[in-house]
Formats: structure tokens, sequence, C-alpha cells
């Protein structure tokens, strides 16, 4: 059963023109079972009908996915010969869908969403599940199929180019390796994936856009591969550095900032910065920024008479009530009882 979070459905905007168009395009034999993916893509691309929709977005800190306005669009459009996405999608697979990668041109990076299959390459066949991603390479011998029991959806970047060889290589697809754990939350993968499918319109800008969607993605990759314990990624100083900076960082944008801010501001990874924080600090950092919001709003609550709602948009909560929980359960009081008890110490 899928989760709400990744339960994808059809919507046929044009139910009348999809139906013809869908009776015309694929040939009778392919109606049995399920359509071999290039004839479903061309159709997708061709007829722009079947439109897909999430039911419920996950949500990444705060922020909220858009509605993929369709499944899978292939380009033929692109800036650079250097590196190009040819294509994209997300796919639901249904049980023992296989999909044959015999030969096919370019790199195609999947990001496993939810569920299990396998994928052979070069008569390997490896066992896959959520939380790992896998890429077929050009010519190489491959198939990848989809579980009986608990088939798979995943999202995929597909790309080529002069550099599209040394990209894959840097987030640890070296020769012989086509899959790997991811250590990156996926659904930033998906995030990417559903941006591109949202700008389908043969235009300048969204070229640009999908170019840059596709450099992110592939950062994202690279980014889970130095992450990992294999990758053999020396950081360039030393880790009381990067906690001093982590500190310093946090103290002063407490109300503001989130973890993946600090990471990215120091230029290393979230899981990286997580382990050497709480090795120096005894305490993750998202715990040390709890912390910070919770001496800044002792504070406020002691030193000034604003409002509680004021002060909790002072130290990072947009909702008081969050807020108002989230204090309570650091200190064992609530903020108003708090106030009160150390007026009436103070009075004393």
């Amino acid at each position: 059963m899928i989760s709400p979070a990744f339960a994808f459905h059809t919507i046929n905007t044009y139910e009348n023109r999809v139906c013809s168009a869908k009776q015309s395009f694929f040939p009778e034999s392919d109606h049995a079972g399920i359509p071999d993916f290039h004839k479903r893509l061309s159709y997708y691309f061709r007829q722009k009908a079947q439109v897909m929709t999430v039911e419920k977005f996950p949500t990444y800190e705060g922020s909220k996915y858009e509605e993929a306005k369709y499944r899978a669009i292939a380009y033929q459009v692109n800036i650079s010969d250097e590196l190009y996405l040819t294509l994209c999608g997300v796919e639901n697979c249904l049980p023992d869908y296989r999909f044959n990668a015999d030969g096919r041109p370019g790199y195609h990076l999947h990001v496993i969403l939810q569920g299990k299959g396998q994928l052979s390459v070069d008569g390997r066949v490896l066992d896959l599940h959520f939380g790992q991603m896998f890429l077929t390479k050009p010519g190489e011998d491959a198939w990848y199929k989809a579980d009986s029991n608990d088939p798979w959806v995943y999202c995929w970047m597909s790309f080529d180019g002069t550099q599209a060889k040394a990209c894959v290589e840097k987030a640890g697809f070296s020769d012989g390796v086509n899959a790997l754990d991811c250590h990156v939350d996926q659904r930033e993968f998906l995030a990417l994936v559903l941006k591109v499918l949202n700008q389908a319109e043969v235009k300048l800008s969204n070229i640009y856009n999908r170019t840059a969607y596709l450099l992110e993605y592939i950062s994202l990759a690279i980014d889970s591969y130095c992450a990992s314990e294999n990758s053999g990624v020396k950081h360039e100083y030393p880790t009381d550095l990067y906690v001093e900076y982590a500190v310093n960082f946090i103290s002063e944008n407490y109300a503001t900032v989130r973890i993946s801010d600090v990471a990215r501001f120091i230029g290393i990874h979230r899981s990286y910065l997580t382990t050497i924080f709480k090795k120096k600090m005894g305490i993750s950092p998202q715990e040390y920024l709890l912390q910070c919001r919770m001496k800044q709003a002792c504070k406020l609550l002691l030193e000034t008479n604003n409002p509680i709602q004021d002060i909790s948009r002072q130290v990072g909560y947009d909702n008081p009530l969050t807020f108002s929980k989230t204090f309570k359960s650091y200190y064992g009081v609530s903020p108003r009882t708090y106030r009160e008890q150390h007026k009436l110490q103070d009075s004393q």
C-alpha cells in the first residue's frame, strides 16, 4: 500500500480526447499489460492529456511541493553540450513492472521514494529498496523491475553531455558501481523533478531553469556520496573550526535559521555537521538551536512586557501555541507561568 505522502493518481483532464488518442497510439497488444515505457512517454509528451498530481504533498522544513502537471517529459532542446537534461519523471510502478534499458544512451539517475525492486546490469542483479539510488549508463545491458509485493515508486532525471560521466563519478558512480545508499532526504530529489515537470513549455527561461534543476539534482547526489563513510572525501578544515562557525551562526540567527542553512553556510553536509557538532558539544545542532531559542525566550519574558505571541515570533515560532508547547516541554512550565513565577520571586 502506497503511503499518502507518495500516493499519486492520474487525472484524465481531457477524458474523451485521451481515450480516442490512446486507442490510436498504443497497439492493441499493449492494452493487455503495461504499455512500453517509451510509447507511454511519447504519449504523455505529445498529447499532454495525462496530468499527474499529488494527493498529499510531503513537507520538507516547512516547504510545500508544487503539483506536477505531467508524469514524464522528454526534452530535445539544450543550452550546452557539456551537460543537458533529456528526460525526467516520476514512476509509480505496478507489481512486477519491468523496464528494459538495453544499450540506451545517456545517464539515468533514479531515486527510490518507496518500495523495492531489482536492477540488472550486464548480468549482475541487485536487490534495491527505499533509501537507495541507482544509475544506468550508456550502452549497458540493463533492466529493472518492481517487486511483486512492494513495488517501488521512483523519480529520475536522464542527462548526457561531455561532462556527464565526470558528474556521476563525483557522485560515487564509478565504473562498475550502479547503486548507492542515499544519505540525503529523497524528497529533495522529488521536489526538483516536480519543478521540472511544471516547466514543460518550450521557452528559453524554462530551458535555463531545467538545466539549473539538473545541476542541483546531481549536486544532491554528490552531497549524498560525500556524506557516506566510503567516499574518502577530505574536509579542508579542522572539525573544531566547523563547529565554531556553526555555533556562531546559530547564535546570531536562531530566529530564522534551519540546520540545513547552517550546513550550507559552512560548506559541509548536514549529516557530517551533526556528527562533528554532537561529538564536540554533546548535543546535536538542532538541540543547540532549541537551546538558543529557549534562552532568548526566557530573557524576553523577564526583561520585557512583550505579549507571548510577539516573543514567539522573535525566537522563531510563527505559531504561539507551538512555542508554548515547546517551552513547557523544555522548562516544565508554560511561558506565562514562567514569567509570573520569576517576577513574583523578584518582588519578594
